[in-house]
């Protein structure tokens, strides 16, 4: 049996996934496990857990870390990590980083011209109706994104079955 050392990267990034899934995981208990049940009190059929605030703080820093993380990558993908390795020998490293643009550009475009289209629709958020521009745009840019990023996903896993030898 062959045991292929972790690089320091590899090592430091499966010290972080392991971070951010252990905190995950307690703010998810917390959440469901102390005051999930409250009753909101204007209208007592919908409930109103106590910590959705913590719910919500991380979720808006994982984005934010993910946020930067991916614009250190990307400019390190574009400046030191291009040319690291000038020498491309399979067609994965040729058409990986324009697949990986690709995606990201087509999905901005589609969402931002949808948004735009139907940027006077209201959208619905706890009765309440909202029409601001700016919001429906952005949300139809995060809806349109995570579509076409699952269609991709789904396609390179399929492909990736398809071609195993």
């Amino acid at each position: 049996m062959v045991i292929i050392e972790k690089s320091k990267e590899q090592k430091y990034s499966e010290y972080v996934l392991w971070a951010i899934m252990a905190v995950s995981a307690v703010v998810l208990v917390i959440f469901f496990a102390w005051g999930y049940d409250t009753p909101y009190e204007e209208n007592p059929q919908f409930i109103a857990p106590l910590f959705s605030d913590g719910l919500i703080i991380l979720q808006v820093v994982l984005i934010i870390l993910c946020a930067f993380l991916m614009v250190g990558g990307a400019i390190n993908s574009l400046t030191i990590g291009g040319k690291k390795n000038q020498e491309l020998t399979t067609i994965a490293d040729k058409v990986s980083n324009p697949i990986a643009w690709g995606t990201c550009f087509v999905s901005l475009v589609i969402g931002v011209i949808y948004g735009i289209t139907f940027k006077d629709e209201a959208m619905i958020i706890n009765n309440q109706a909202w029409q601001d521009p700016t919001q429906s745009i952005m949300a139809d840019i995060c809806i349109w994104s995570i579509l076409i990023l699952i269609a991709g996903t789904v396609v390179a896993g399929i492909y990736s079955m398809a071609t195993r030898k």
